[in-house]
């Protein structure tokens, strides 16, 4: 199964310390390097956000296209891996067309698994027509566009313990996570330390 994803400077040690170093070999990874750094801190809803969620939301396009009738995989490279996921990943989708992370109050844009048709395609591009903000938030406004539903807790987001930005707290990560996504998490450093208690709890 194709991955895909995209990183700025800001994010590339998140990519190569974390993202690259946990990839199952399963994949057949597509990975977009931005050189320029469009938001300055690389930080959620900071100057300059929007667009590179825009770039997410042109690489969504792209990826359903190059894998016209077969499943992708797209995730942010905030996102470490504990085994194997693709079979799961096809498992769960089932007859649907796309099914993201449970970001528990929306459909999270960050990790999903989707099925390549000219469905998904209209929806992707669609998205591209009337962004609003951010990737996320505009894919919530065009799933309906699609059969869709959420991934198992094996897909992990500290968003499940708290519906809050992490602030540091300790937290008992659940058994069977096969992927963890530094999400509900403001600031690279912070996301670093999550994934490292992350990564040390689950094998503890």
């Amino acid at each position: 199964m194709r991955v895909y994803t995209l990183f700025t400077p800001s994010h590339k040690g998140l990519y190569e310390d974390y993202f690259l170093k946990t990839l199952p070999d399963e994949f057949e990874l597509h990975a977009t390097e931005l050189f320029e750094q469009e938001c300055p801190t690389g930080s959620f809803y900071h100057e300059g956000w929007d667009k590179i969620c825009y770039r997410k939301v042109e690489l969504f396009v792209a990826a359903c296209e190059e894998s016209m009738g077969e499943h992708f995989f797209y995730c942010d490279v905030d996102v470490q891996f504990f085994g194997n996921v693709v079979d799961l990943l096809v498992r769960e989708i089932g007859d649907f067309d796309i099914a993201c992370q449970d970001d528990v109050t929306a459909y999270c844009s960050g990790v999903f698994v989707c099925k390549a048709s000219h469905t998904t395609l209209a929806m992707f591009k669609a998205m591209k027509r009337n962004y609003n903000r951010e990737d996320q938030t505009t894919l919530n406004e065009h799933l309906h566009m699609c059969q869709h539903k959420k991934l198992s807790p094996a897909f992990f987001t500290y968003g499940r313990v708290a519906a809050r930005p992490w602030s540091g707290e300790r937290f008992r990560v659940p058994e069977n996570v096969l992927l963890h996504h530094a999400n509900f998490v403001i600031g690279v450093e912070n996301k670093k330390q999550i994934m490292d208690y992350t990564r040390e709890k689950n094998f503890s």
